[in-house]
């Protein structure tokens, strides 16, 4: 559809802030399944935020999954390494 697009459509406010969206939202679709949540109540704001906001809230997302996959990794080796002594 790009390439049949008219000059005058192709800057037309509405119509980029459409595609935006669109690629937005097939971005948020194709996220790891740890980001189920997150992605939901993203796809649910009206109007959709936008693509920078969605990338910190993903990074600030990745930091707290790492930090919760380090501590429950540490506590389980904790509690192995009292258990064999």
């Amino acid at each position: 559809m790009a390439l049949t697009e008219s000059a005058e459509l192709k800057a037309c406010d509405a119509n980029i802030e459409r595609r935006e969206q669109q690629r937005l939202v097939k971005f948020l679709t194709a996220l790891h399944s740890d980001f189920e949540g997150l992605k939901g109540s993203i796809l649910h704001l009206s109007p959709l935020p936008s693509i920078d906001s969605v990338v910190s809230e993903l990074l600030a997302e990745k930091i707290h999954l790492q930090s919760y996959s380090e501590k429950n990794s540490f506590c389980f080796k904790s509690f192995y390494t009292r258990s064999t002594l």
